[in-house]
C-alpha cells in the first residue's frame, strides 16, 4: 500500500510539472550567446530560465516565428514572454515587465569612416537600420532615414553597414564584441550608445493564463509611465510571480553571472 502511495506521488509531481509549461517566444534569427538560430534554441536564454522555472515545478518550451508574430501572440497570450524586451507605453498595455537579472548596454555599430554621434539629432541625413518588432523610433523628427528588415541576423547587419549600405544600427554591446571576435571586420566600429548597464527586462504575457495581475496602489496617474510606475502589477499568488521570484534568486545566488560568463566566454 505505501509503495502505491509513493507512485501516486511521484505521478501527480510529474503531471503538475508537466502542466505548468511556460512558452517562451523569439524571433528565427540567432543573437549569440543568447540564443541560437532556429531551430536550435540553445543559449544563455535557454539555460538561465529553464533552469528559474524548473525551481517553480515548471518547463520551458520555446517557439520561433517573425518578431512582429510573436508580439502578436503576446498580445493574446498565445506566447507567455519574450526574453529581452524594453518598455514603452504601448507595450506596457500587454506585457508585464521582469527583471531577467541579466544586464545590457546598447551600442552603436557603424562603418569606420562614419562620424560617431550620441544622439539621433547627430544622425541626420544618415540611415538608420532597425528590426520589424523593434521599439518605433521617430526618424523623421530628427530628419533620420529608417530602413527595416525582418529577422535580422547580426551578420546581415554587419555586411549591410560595412558595405555603406546603411550607416547605423543598436545593438547589444557585449553580443556585437562576441560577434566581431569571432568573424573581424576591420572597417567595422562598435562605441557605446549608453555610460552604464541597465537591467534587461522580459516582457511577460498580460493575457497569459500564468498572469494574475492587480491595480498598482502606488501608480501615479499624473507621472509617465515607465518600469517605476506601472498601473497595474502581478499579483503575490500568479505562477509568473513566482518566475519572477525564482529569477531574483538566482541572480542573489551569483548563479545569473555565472551563466553569463560561461556562455560569453570565448575559447
Amino acid at each position: 500500500m505505501r509503495l502505491k502511495y509513493c507512485f501516486l506521488l511521484i505521478f501527480l509531481l510529474t503531471t503538475s510539472s508537466q502542466a505548468c509549461e511556460m512558452l517562451m517566444g523569439y524571433r528565427t534569427s540567432e543573437r549569440l550567446p543568447f540564443i541560437a538560430e532556429a531551430p536550435n534554441h540553445q543559449g544563455l536564454y535557454y539555460a538561465l530560465y529553464s533552469k528559474a522555472l524548473a525551481n517553480i515545478g515548471c518547463q520551458l518550451k520555446v517557439i520561433r516565428a517573425p518578431k512582429k508574430r510573436i508580439l502578436h501572440m503576446l498580445k493574446t497570450g498565445e506566447v507567455d514572454f519574450y526574453p529581452g524586451l524594453g518598455f514603452s507605453d504601448e507595450r506596457e498595455t500587454y506585457l508585464h515587465f521582469i527583471d531577467s537579472g541579466l544586464k545590457s548596454r546598447s551600442a552603436v555599430i557603424s562603418h569606420l569612416d562614419t562620424k560617431s554621434v550620441q544622439s539621433l539629432a547627430e544622425m541626420k541625413g544618415k540611415t538608420l537600420l532597425i528590426a520589424h518588432g523593434a521599439k518605433p523610433i521617430d526618424g523623421e523628427k530628427y530628419g533620420v532615414f529608417m530602413r527595416s528588415g525582418y529577422d535580422l541576423s547580426i551578420a546581415q547587419v554587419v555586411e549591410l553597414i560595412s558595405k555603406k549600405q546603411v550607416d547605423f544600427y543598436f545593438y547589444n554591446e557585449d553580443a556585437i564584441h562576441y560577434y566581431l571576435a569571432l568573424h573581424p571586420y576591420e572597417n567595422i566600429k562598435v562605441y557605446p550608445l549608453n555610460e552604464s548597464y541597465e537591467a534587461l527586462h522580459l516582457g511577460f504575457s498580460r493575457k497569459s493564463s500564468f498572469a494574475d495581475e492587480r491595480y498598482n496602489d502606488d501608480f501615479d496617474a499624473k507621472r509617465v509611465k515607465s518600469l517605476d510606475n506601472r498601473e497595474y502589477i502581478l499579483s503575490k499568488q500568479s505562477k509568473v510571480y513566482q518566475f519572477q521570484q525564482a529569477l531574483k534568486q538566482l541572480s542573489s545566488q551569483g548563479v545569473t553571472s555565472q551563466l553569463n560568463s560561461q556562455f560569453f566566454l570565448l575559447n
